[in-house]
């Protein structure tokens, strides 16, 4: 038989497989929706999902996802005022944005520098800014020298910053590419998702620092008052959807079984 000490680390190692399968997968479904959610931009099919969210919170998810996949450390994040009062956004939209500015950022900026998440509520005006700074990467002059040229067409579809310069022109913008979908237009994509929130992005680069800015009208949720349009009672799941449960209690599976009727 085993000893306390021996079945005590047996213990220990099914805990932590079982929360490493947990992560992974939770990150194999996040990547699926995420992809997803950009075909369905790119085709003008995505519909916003909005919710109650503290959005501070929101973003703080995705700052952990990306330190975690770069191996960067320095991410702070910071809100005016602290703490932000709940909104009514949609919480993917939100998530991916910033998840793309964050991955941009650690692609073109300093290797190993900080970047810093920036989060600004005025409320005399009912404006949202998120900004996301990073310092300068290589190249970094030849895109302050360009000027608006650059700022303007990293929102561009179909072309993307690279980071080898074609040697005669003045550009680092790449050909266009023939694939409508990510990489290539994914500043085009955010740029879509913002405006489907009434909002706009842009990116300044100055001298010492890359900016980019996501700015949105926003109204504290309390405020606005918000009611869903929809009857939770009444509501049923449109035909031709698949749902797939999978739990080892004989009772949850019941339940589930009567969820999916």
């Amino acid at each position: 038989s085993l000893g306390i000490d021996a079945e005590a680390e047996i213990s220990e190692n099914v805990v932590r497989c079982m929360n490493e399968l947990g992560k992974s997968l939770n990150d194999t479904l996040e990547t699926i929706m995420v992809e997803a959610m950009a075909r369905d931009l790119v085709h003008d099919l995505y519909r916003p999902n909005k919710e109650r969210i503290d959005l501070a919170s929101v973003l703080s998810g995705t700052v952990d996802d990306v330190a975690a996949v770069s191996n960067l450390t320095r991410f702070p994040l910071i809100t005016r005022p602290s703490p932000l009062p709940m909104f009514y956004f949609d919480p993917q939209l939100l998530r991916y944005l910033h998840r793309q500015a964050l991955s941009n950022a650690c692609k073109y900026g300093k290797i190993g520098g900080s970047v810093l998440t920036e989060i600004t509520f005025d409320d005399k005006h009912n404006t949202l800014e998120i900004n996301v700074i990073n310092m300068p990467g290589q190249y970094h002059d030849r895109l302050v020298a360009m000027g608006p040229k650059a700022e303007e067409r990293v929102f561009f579809k179909g072309y993307r910053i690279h980071d080898r310069f074609i040697n005669d022109t003045d550009s680092i913008l790449t050909k266009k590419t023939e694939s409508t979908q990510l990489p290539g237009d994914g500043g085009w994509v955010m740029q879509k998702m913002a405006r489907m929130m009434k909002g706009e992005c842009k990116i300044k680069f100055l001298e010492s620092k890359t900016v980019f800015t996501l700015s949105i009208s926003a109204k504290p949720y309390e405020s606005e008052k918000i009611r869903t349009p929809t009857d939770v009672k009444t509501f049923r799941l449109p035909p031709e959807i698949w749902g797939i449960g999978i739990d080892d209690s004989r009772i949850q599976q019941k339940l589930l079984a009567k969820f999916f009727e």
